[in-house]
């Protein structure tokens, strides 16, 4: 899908930003496919294991219509099992199907939810508030696209190293630190940035400056020493790495509410754990 990398000097960094930010504006209508990978080693004098996932989401975006769609899969590579949810937003409802059970959720801010659902704005701000770079030109499924690399700027990067310190400890061995349980852990106070990695790389078209591809490759070591609290000594690596594609701008989609929606039942989300290691309870 990719072809060789060709330096670009035809536009800036600051140009190639403002005007993506300008194409996020005129979207209607946008398909997308997230691939993601999440492994995690734990280590202590006495013990050595290890938690793998994958996950497969796909989407459908009606900004039109005021519609939205998700499917995904989490594969616990562990023990084989798998997870499944589905998210519709349509009619000014949202409904989810986790399994084969549907949950249907009073909402009082639809365009909020509606903006759950049309993630592009969120990752086009998440580059913009990232020290970017053009490493140069490639062509993606055909078209030639901008290649941009870089990191998130401080204040971004501690709020997404922050998400995954936590969900690191969801399926540890390890007790979650007081620290973390009460809120109290400052990252200012540890040694995280230096024990971590986010690297961005993002395809835009050259024609209409739409963001193509994102893709987020993150590393955490975490140690008590790192974290600078009092505890017996272990050790947690962790990376994630996710690559999400944009496709179909503009053209027809359909998003249409199964039957079994019909028999939806008012209730709290019961989130399996497995799916916050691979972010948040958003696909």
């Amino acid at each position: 899908m990719l072809s060789t990398v060709v330096l670009a000097q035809d536009v800036s960094i600051d140009q190639i930003k403002q005007t993506l930010e300008k194409s996020d504006v005129n979207l209607t209508t946008y398909t997308y496919s997230r691939s993601a990978e999440s492994n995690i080693l734990y280590t202590n004098e006495s013990i050595r294991t290890s938690f793998n996932a994958d996950k497969i989401t796909e989407g459908k975006v009606d900004l039109v219509n005021q519609s939205g769609w998700w499917s995904s899969k989490l594969t616990d590579e562990n023990n084989g099992d798998v997870l499944t949810w589905e998210g519709y937003f349509v009619n000014g409802s949202e409904y989810w199907k986790e399994g084969q059970n549907w949950t249907k959720f009073s909402i009082n801010d639809t365009a909020r939810i509606l903006e759950d659902y049309n993630e592009i704005p969120g990752q086009v701000v998440l580059i913009n508030f990232s020290n970017m770079k053009i490493e140069g030109s490639e062509k993606f499924e055909g078209v030639d696209c901008y290649k941009l690399v870089g990191s998130p700027r401080d204040m971004i990067y501690k709020g997404m190293i922050g998400l995954q310190l936590i969900a690191t400890y969801l399926p540890s061995p390890f007790p979650l630190p007081k620290e973390l349980r009460n809120q109290t852990l400052d990252i200012r106070n540890t040694s995280l940035m230096n024990s971590s990695s986010i690297v961005l790389s993002a395809w835009v078209s050259k024609d209409k400056f739409l963001l193509r591809r994102l893709d987020i490759n993150s590393t955490l070591t975490v140690t008590p020493e790192i974290l600078n609290i009092p505890s017996p000594n272990y050790k947690i690596v962790s990376s994630v790495n996710e690559s999400t594609i944009y496709v179909n701008f503009g053209l027809p989609v359909e998003i249409e509410l199964p039957k079994g929606a019909q028999n939806a039942s008012y209730r709290m989300i019961a989130t399996d754990w497995r799916w916050a290691v691979l972010g948040s309870i958003r696909p």
